[in-house]
């Protein structure tokens, strides 16, 4: 792989994800997935993307803990972190059987997540149960394919939480969800030769930069407008999937 490849993957692409985690409704791995595919096919971009994602959670839960909202956390993290693994050894079982054939049905959930977000759905629905049906869904899709972040804004955004609080909670459940499917990925045999070690030593700092950055200008950017940017990236990359470009 070139330097100029090797830069754009490893290090711009987690650093700009987990900075753009704080001022959109995208999580990190919503955004580095697309980003690895246009290397690697999409189950290794998945576990790519949830490497970098389970160590920046870490950081991000010890930077924010003191604001997580615990009874959102246990009402939709918990169901998260069960379905979570139902779609992670989904994936197992998909990779096995249709392998690369994957792409464009990754393709048509970018095109979907992304619509969700540049549209600003909610739900008319709140409550204990919403949220349970709301941690599940994000718990399967963060395990299946990486998309917890626009799941979740679509369930909490009637919440009306601090941005810090939203950051926080989403964090903590983001790395239990982590923990989960990272330990499901690696329990398929497809992953014995997979070596990324220029992620660990270059992608992961840069991740880890990007939440700190983050953490400390998150109340002074437009959130919508930034929402909207990575939104129409993903439309677009969802779109080149489906049609055989990438």
């Amino acid at each position: 792989m070139e330097f100029t490849q090797l830069f754009l993957l490893a290090f711009l692409g987690p650093f700009l994800g987990a900075l753009l985690t704080f001022y959109t409704g995208f999580g990190l791995n919503t955004i580095l997935v697309p980003v690895f595919m246009i290397y690697f096919d999409a189950p290794i971009a998945v576990l790519m993307a949830g490497i970098v994602h389970l160590f920046n959670n870490i950081l991000k839960v010890t930077l924010t803990v003191k604001s997580v909202d615990w009874h959102l956390f246990r009402n939709f993290g918990i169901p998260a972190l069960l379905f979570a693994f139902i779609g992670a050894y989904l994936l197992n079982i998909l990779k096995d059987s249709i392998g690369n054939q994957l792409k464009p049905l990754f393709g048509f959930l970018f095109m979907i997540f992304a619509l969700l977000e540049l549209f600003n759905w909610k739900l008319p629905i709140q409550g204990r149960w919403a949220m349970r049906i709301g941690g599940g869904l994000s718990g399967f899709f963060g395990g299946f394919s990486g998309h917890q972040g626009a799941l979740r804004a679509l369930f909490l955004s009637r919440l009306k939480l601090e941005p810090l609080v939203f950051v926080a909670t989403t964090a903590l459940i983001s790395l239990f969800v982590d923990l989960t499917r990272v330990g499901v990925y690696f329990s398929g045999n497809w992953f014995n030769n997979f070596y990324p070690t220029y992620l660990y030593f270059i992608g992961v700092p840069a991740a880890l930069l990007g939440t700190i950055i983050g953490r400390r200008y998150i109340q002074k950017m437009n959130h919508g407008k930034m929402s909207t940017i990575v939104g129409i990236g993903l439309l677009m990359m969802g779109l080149a999937l489906i049609l055989g470009w990438i």
